[in-house]
C-alpha cells in the first residue's frame, strides 16, 4: 500500500499560463509580544510565480501579495467590473508599501487586474509588480470570473481572528 505524508488541506485555486501562475489561498498574521503569539487574524494570499528557469542569480521568481478579507473582497469586485467592461481596462488595489531596511528604499507592490487587446487578440490578465519585477498571468473568462468568485469566498471566511483570552 503507498504510503503518504502528513498532507495539509487548504483552499486554494491555482491559474496557470504557459509561463507565469497564480496561487490564491487561504494566509494569517500572526501578532507578537515578548516572542509569544497573541493574535492571528486571516487573510487572503496571492502569489504569484514564473515557471521558467532563472536567468539571473537575483531574478525574481515570485511575488506574494497578503490582502485583509475586505481588501479581496472588493478585488472580487474589481474583476467583475473589468469583465464587464466593453473596453480595454485596468483597475488596481491600492499599493502595499513597506519600509525599507537601514540604507534601502520603501518596497511598493502593487496588484492588478485588466482587460487587454493588442494585435487583434484580447484577454484577461491579472499583474503584480514590486519594485521593476512584474508578474503578469493572462487568463481566460472562466477562470479570470471564478478567480473573482473564489476571492469571494475566501474573503468572508477569511474574516476572523484569534486572541488570547484576557483574565478578568
Amino acid at each position: 500500500m503507498p504510503q503518504t505524508n502528513d498532507l495539509k488541506r487548504y483552499r486554494c485555486y491555482e491559474i496557470f499560463s504557459q509561463s507565469t501562475g497564480v496561487e490564491i489561498r487561504e494566509a494569517f498574521k500572526a501578532h507578537e509580544e515578548g516572542g509569544l503569539v497573541t493574535e492571528r487574524t486571516g487573510r487572503v494570499q496571492l502569489r504569484f510565480f514564473k515557471l521558467t528557469p532563472r536567468t539571473a542569480p537575483d531574478e525574481v521568481t515570485q511575488i506574494r501579495f497578503i490582502c485583509e478579507p475586505d481588501e479581496a473582497f472588493g478585488l472580487a469586485l474589481m474583476i467583475g467590473q473589468v469583465a464587464a467592461s466593453t473596453a480595454p481596462c485596468k483597475e488596481k488595489l491600492a499599493p502595499h508599501k513597506f519600509p525599507g531596511h537601514e540604507q534601502a528604499a520603501e518596497t511598493v507592490t502593487t496588484l492588478a487586474v485588466e482587460k487587454w487587446e493588442r494585435g487583434g487578440k484580447s484577454g484577461y490578465a491579472l499583474t503584480v509588480g514590486r519594485g521593476k519585477d512584474f508578474i503578469s498571468v493572462p487568463v481566460p473568462l472562466g477562470k479570470f470570473l471564478f478567480a473573482g468568485e473564489f476571492l469571494k469566498s475566501l474573503a468572508v471566511e477569511q474574516c476572523w481572528v484569534e486572541r488570547v483570552e484576557k483574565k478578568h
